[in-house]
């Protein structure tokens, strides 16, 4: 890899612990649920498995909504820092279908 060519450049990268992996991805029924959550802990750890799996190519179109209605005005801080983890991540648009071109 080549390095950096202009000086306002620079790599970006983060690491999520692999315990979020350990037993296999949830599914994004059991994300949602787990979303849901009073607990912010079971919050933290659904939205790390939602992230490795949209990384992994997993669509997970259902987990938007419920990013934003149970975890986007939470006070806990880790819980944020995922959630702006998360919006690097998930898609911000859709690709054209033929009726709309």
């Amino acid at each position: 890899m080549s390095a950096a060519t202009n000086s306002n450049e620079s790599y970006c990268t983060f690491t999520l612990a692999s315990d979020v992996t350990a037993g296999g991805l949830p599914s994004e029924e059991e994300i949602a649920k787990q979303l849901e959550s009073n607990d912010p802990k079971i919050k933290r750890h659904a939205l790390k498995a939602a992230i490795m799996a949209m990384l992994g190519g997993e669509a997970m179109p259902r987990i938007l909504m419920q990013v934003i209605r149970f975890c986007i005005n939470s006070d806990d801080k880790p819980l944020k820092k995922l959630c702006m983890l998360y919006w690097e991540v998930v898609p911000k648009y859709q690709e054209p279908t033929s009726d709309e071109v």
